[in-house]
């Protein structure tokens, strides 16, 4: 009884997981970002917790070329500001790792 207490409690904590399309990218991000937007790779950054502002930013700079980088680029390319909002919301409301 006392696993799935916890369990709950730990799902209701997470913030709400998009649906359909935003999933899906959500999903790919997750593939270097990490699960838990911690990124396992020293290399690339934590999003768990940061700036919902800060995030929707580089998205489009990454999705204009102002910021460079060829893996954000490709995976930004087809993304409308509305799936950029879900991804930053996302990670916005994740808890952020102490350091």
């Amino acid at each position: 009884m006392r696993l799935l207490l916890a369990a709950l409690v730990l799902v209701a904590a997470q913030p709400a997981f998009a649906q359909g399309k935003q999933r899906d990218l959500i999903l790919q991000c997750m593939a270097c970002h990490g699960d838990d937007g911690i990124a396992k790779d020293k290399d690339v950054p934590h999003l768990a917790g940061q700036n919902y502002e800060y995030l929707l930013n580089q998205m489009k700079a990454f999705q204009s070329g102002k910021r460079p980088h060829k893996e954000m680029k490709v995976m930004s390319r087809r993304m409308d500001e509305s799936e950029m909002a879900e991804i930053a919301d996302y990670y916005a409301a994740l808890p952020r790792q102490p350091k």
